[in-house]
């Protein structure tokens, strides 16, 4: 992955991590399931509207 690329996608994991927690994610992984439970959560509720 090209450095600017990389160092862009660093600073959206930064910017994700400050919108839903105090410390940060240990792995890519935990951001991810954390993200899509998020998203599972929100995506059930705007069914039930």
């Amino acid at each position: 992955m090209p450095a600017d690329l990389r160092k862009a996608h660093q600073k959206l994991d930064a910017a994700v991590e400050r919108c839903y927690r105090k410390e940060k994610f240990k792995t890519d992984a935990e951001r991810l399931s954390f993200l899509f439970a998020r998203y599972q959560v929100l995506s059930k509720t705007e069914r039930h509207i």
